[in-house]
């Protein structure tokens, strides 16, 4: 799992001040594509429950947290 930013999904490497433009990115192993990911994702404020489909075990939310 890792976090990206902006149209081409620049990965992160760090920190980022912004949250508006973050991009969730799950690898998996022994999913079938089609199959659904339930994930709560938990800030220092709320918990942002989020579904995902699997494609080639990876899922990919963009702007997770504008969800």
């Amino acid at each position: 799992m890792y976090f990206s930013y902006g149209e081409n999904m620049t990965r992160l490497q760090e920190y980022s001040k912004y949250h508006n433009d973050i991009n969730l990115h799950i690898k998996t192993q022994g999913y079938s594509d089609g199959e659904r990911l339930d994930i709560d994702l938990e800030t220092h404020n709320k918990i942002i429950n989020i579904q995902c489909k699997i494609h080639n075990n990876k899922a990919t939310i963009t702007n997770v947290f504008n969800t």
